[in-house]
Order: structure tokens, then sequence, then C-alpha cells
């Protein structure tokens, strides 16, 4: 595998407080990374970061070969990393098809004169990304509810929505924010089969969460922030084993 994502040295301060501190992660292209460390460790920080919501203080980020532009998300989503967040942000008066459709913005070419006067070619559009997003539904396992109000679905169900409007935007790299909060073990079963096909079919995923042997067993390589430093970076029988690890975050027994 070669290499996606490169981020080199990430430091970010908020006033007196240092949330990331030179802070390096290498992804590599169709794998599964975790990224884990008890509360206030920096995790989301980091998230923010490489998504785009934040600029660095210091330090790069390499995507795809070329460097990410630093605190404009759009532009991150048009080139190819998107994300969910920890708490659900969905449209919730829309409908369960509405809020796929609008994670398409960043790949549709009909412009605002478009829109207005529904020209063909916008017209043909919309039809195209309402066909593209009911794919995607069936794909996570919702489509059945295409038609409801997405408030009215269930917690698991809206975290499967989240990642079908992530997917609409055709990502390179899906971050995902403690995607598994919240779900029982069926439900987290079906998630961690679900982000494995993702990553089957060629998408890099990059996962925050704190059911850590959920992690270990769905993981290829697992990254270790504690006080906002990298403390270990490894396989998962490696992470398991780290003394720095087990101290800051596992707990003995986790050895």
């Amino acid at each position: 595998m070669s290499e996606l994502l490169r981020a080199e040295g990430i430091d970010k301060h908020f006033g007196g407080l240092q949330a990331l501190k030179g802070v390096s992660l290498c992804l590599e292209q169709d794998s599964i990374c975790g990224l884990i460390g008890p509360n206030g460790a920096g995790k989301t920080t980091f998230f923010n970061v490489l998504t785009g919501i934040y600029r660095p203080d210091a330090g790069l980020v390499h995507f795809a070969g070329a460097p990410l532009p630093a605190g404009v998300p759009h532009a991150v989503a048009a080139r190819g990393i998107a994300r969910t967040f920890q708490n659900i942000r969905l449209f919730p008066s829309m409908s369960v098809l509405e809020n796929v459709m609008v994670g398409r913005h960043v790949r549709t070419r009909a412009g605002v004169l478009g829109a207005v006067f529904k020209t063909a070619a916008t017209c043909r559009e919309e039809r195209d990304i309402a066909r593209h997003s009911r794919d995607l539904l069936a794909y996570v396992g919702i489509e059945a509810h295409a038609g409801r109000i997405a408030s009215t679905l269930s917690y698991g169900d809206q975290r499967r929505l989240e990642i079908a409007r992530a997917l609409a935007t055709e990502p390179r790299l899906l971050a995902l924010d403690e995607p598994a909060a919240g779900m029982n073990g069926s439900e987290r079963r079906a998630l961690a089969a679900l982000i494995q096909r993702i990553r089957g079919d060629g998408t890099a995923v990059l996962l925050i969460e704190h059911d850590v042997k959920w992690v270990m067993q769905l993981c290829d390589q697992i990254t270790v922030l504690d006080y906002g430093e990298c403390i270990a970076v490894g396989t998962p029988a490696q992470i398991q084993k780290n003394p720095r690890v087990i101290e800051a975050y596992l707990g003995t027994s986790a050895a």
C-alpha cells in the first residue's frame, strides 16, 4: 500500500492551552487507522485540523501527495476527505434522502443560475444526485427510510445516515469521530462490517473511538494521543503491550 495522508508536527493552541504538541500521523491507502486516547487527549482537535475546521499553529498535512489547504473545510472536502462528528449533525427536519443529497454539493456542476431557472442540465444532475443518494442509503442499509424525516430515525440509523452523507462527497479518506458511540453490541458489529466494506471498496478510514476492544479488532494501525502528544503508533497487538499506553489509557488489565 502507498501513503495517502501524512501529518507532520501539528501544533494547536487555544490561548494558553496547547491542545496538540507536534502530532504526526501517517495513513496508507485502503487502511483503517484508529486514533485513541483519554478524554481531552486532543483527538477531535486533530480531526478538526485535518478537515480544515481549525488551522494549525505549526506543522503540515499532505494528502494524496500534495499539501492540504489549512482552515478551509470545503476545499478539504473537495480534495477527498469527508468526516462525521462526535455529536450527530444532520438536518433534522429534512428527509433522509435529502440529507444525503446535500453531501453532493462539492461534486455538483450546476451554478446559481441553473438552480434558479431549473435548466435541463440542472434537472438531470438533480436526478443523478437523487439516484446516487439512494444507492448510498442502500449501501449503508437504510434505503427503506429514504422518505422519513431524519430526526425520526433511531440513533444507530442516524449514525449510518451521517456516513452515507459523508460518502456522497466521494472521499478517499473517511474520518469518523466516535461512530459507535451509543450503539449496542449488534449495532457495533454491523458498523464494523460496514467500515470494513468501505475500506474494501477503496476508501481509507480514520476513526476516533473509546471502545478499545472494538478498535483493536477493527483497525490495522492505531495512534495513541495523551495530553496532546503522540505516545505510541503501531498495530493493535503492539499498542496493547505498550507500557506508556497501558499507563495512560488502557489500564493494566489490557496487557
